[in-house]
C-alpha cells in the first residue's frame, strides 16, 4: 500500500506521531503495526511500527521515537514531511486487542511501548464505554509522558478507566514515586490477578513487569507482551538497535545477535512461510550465505542444498550482514 504523509505531530522532544492517507482501505486489529520501507539514498529499509490510531480514524497514526543512532527513526524524525509518500506493508502483528478478550484489562506500557496498548484502550471504550480498564504508563518524566491529554480527557469521561502515571524523576509518593515497582502496583491494582495483562515498551521493563505479575500470581496465560521489541544493547530498546542486516529484493531488515531470520522476516511483513516452526518440515528455506549462517537443524535439506547455501529461517541466526533469497 502507498501511504502519503498528511500531518507531523510532535509528542514529546524525541517522539513524533506521523498521520497517513493510504491509497486503499487498511483493516487491523488494534495493536497491530505496520512496516514501513523507507529508502535512505541508495538503501531501502523496513522498520515495524505499531499503530497508535484505531479502525475507523479518518487517518492512519505511526507515534515513533528517535533511537541513538537508528538509522530509519532519525530519518523519518529528521525529513518525512506532509506529502511524502512510503511504501508500507499490510498490518500484522499477534499483540492485539482479541488476545486480550472481553474482561477486565490491565495495560502497562513504557516510553513508545504506550503506541499498541493505547489503540487497544481507544477501540475498547469506543466499543464498550464501561469496561475495566485499568492503565498504568512510565515516562522518565512529566514533559516526556505520550498522550497525556487524550488519555486524561479518556479517564474523565469513562470513571471505569484509572489511569496512573509512574514518572522516572518524581519524587511525590502519588500516584507513584519513581519507578514502577510490585508494593506500588499491588496498592493501585488490588485485583490484578483476575485482570489480563497487556505490556509493552523496553524488553527490561516488560520482563520486570512479567515478573511483578507472576509474583503476585497472575495466571501465565493473563500476561501478554509485544514481541518485536528487540532485547536493548547498550540500553537501546527499538528495532534500530544494534546487530546485523538482511537484504531481501532491496529491502533491508534488522536482525540482532540470537534472533532467527525467520523473526526478522515475519516482523518486516515480508512473505515467508513457515509450517511446524521447529527446524523438521523445510517449509521455511531460503538461500544465502553459508559462511555466515549458524543453524540448529538441516532436516529436510540435502547436502547439495547446505553447500549452495540453503537453509531453514526458523533454525538459522546470522554472524553478519547477509544478502538472502526467500524460496519462492
Amino acid at each position: 500500500m502507498l501511504l502519503t504523509c498528511h500531518e507531523v505531530r510532535p509528542e514529546t522532544a524525541d517522539v513524533t506521531s506521523f498521520l497517513f492517507n493510504s491509497d486503499q482501505a487498511v483493516d487491523f486489529i488494534p495493536g497491530q503495526f505496520l512496516t514501513l520501507l523507507v529508502p535512505i539514498e541508495e538503501r531501502t529499509s523496513a522498520r515495524a511500527y505499531s499503530l497508535s490510531s484505531i479502525p475507523g480514524d479518518e487517518r492512519l497514526k505511526l507515534t515513533i521515537k528517535r533511537v541513538p543512532g537508528g538509522r530509519v527513526s532519525n530519518h523519518l524524525l529528521d525529513a518525512l514531511k506532509p506529502g511524502d509518500q512510503l511504501e508500507a506493508m499490510a498490518p500484522a502483528g499477534e499483540f492485539h486487542r482479541d488476545i486480550a478478550g472481553s474482561g477486565a484489562w490491565l495495560l502497562l506500557s513504557a516510553g513508545c511501548g504506550i503506541t499498541p496498548v493505547f489503540s487497544m484502550l481507544r477501540e475498547r471504550l469506543q466499543r464498550e464505554p464501561d469496561a475495566d480498564i485499568v492503565f498504568v504508563h512510565s515516562a522518565r518524566s512529566e514533559a516526556d509522558k505520550i498522550f497525556p491529554q487524550e488519555l486524561e480527557a479518556l479517564a474523565a469521561e469513562h470513571p471505569n478507566l484509572k489511569l496512573h502515571w509512574v514518572l522516572g524523576d518524581n519524587t511525590d509518593p502519588d500516584p507513584f514515586k519513581g519507578r514502577l515497582d510490585l508494593p506500588q502496583l499491588q496498592a493501585r491494582v488490588p485485583d490484578m490477578r483476575q485482570r489480563t495483562a497487556m505490556i509493552c515498551g523496553p524488553q527490561g521493563y516488560m520482563d520486570a513487569v512479567k515478573e511483578m505479575l507472576r509474583t503476585e500470581g497472575l495466571a501465565e496465560e493473563r500476561i501478554h507482551s509485544e514481541a518485536f521489541v528487540a532485547p536493548e544493547p547498550a540500553s537501546v530498546a527499538s528495532s534500530d538497535a544494534a546487530g546485523h542486516n538482511l537484504s531481501v529484493d532491496g529491502i533491508e531488515l534488522p536482525i540482532l545477535p540470537g534472533q532467527t531470520v525467520l523473526d526478522s522476516l515475519e516482523k518486516g511483513g515480508l512473505p515467508i512461510f513457515a509450517a511446524c516452526r521447529t527446524g523438521v518440515c523445510g517449509s521455511c528455506k531460503c538461500k544465502g550465505e553459508k559462511e555466515k549462517l549458524e543453524s540448529t537443524s538441516v532436516m529436510g535439506l540435502t547436502p547439495e542444498e547446505i553447500e549452495e547455501g540453503y537453509f531453514l529461517a526458523c533454525s538459522s541466526t546470522v554472524t553478519g550482514d547477509m544478502a538472502l533469497e526467500l524460496n519462492d
